[in-house]
């Protein structure tokens, strides 16, 4: 990157939905000085470009699963 500016070509690290990993990419497109497309190094993969995010729960969805999980486990031996 040439100082703020980012050019087509230039490295930047982006979550990869392919990968599901916060990986390199290489700037695809860029309009009016946005990141708009990154292409991931490793899978090659073109997507939009997602500033980091992706592949994260929220919260309230991770204890919701985690809720689920438990309903379904056995319930526990009652000590004598």
């Amino acid at each position: 990157m040439k100082g703020n500016s980012v050019d087509v070509g230039d490295l930047i690290d982006d979550y990869c939905p392919r990968c599901r990993l916060l990986l390199s990419h290489d700037v695809a497109a860029v309009v009016e000085g946005e990141v708009k497309k990154v292409r991931c190094r490793t899978c090659l993969n073109e997507h939009p470009y997602r500033r980091g995010r992706g592949g994260r729960k929220e919260k309230d969805d991770i204890k919701s699963l985690w809720d689920q999980v438990l309903a379904k486990m056995p319930k526990p031996p009652k000590k004598k």
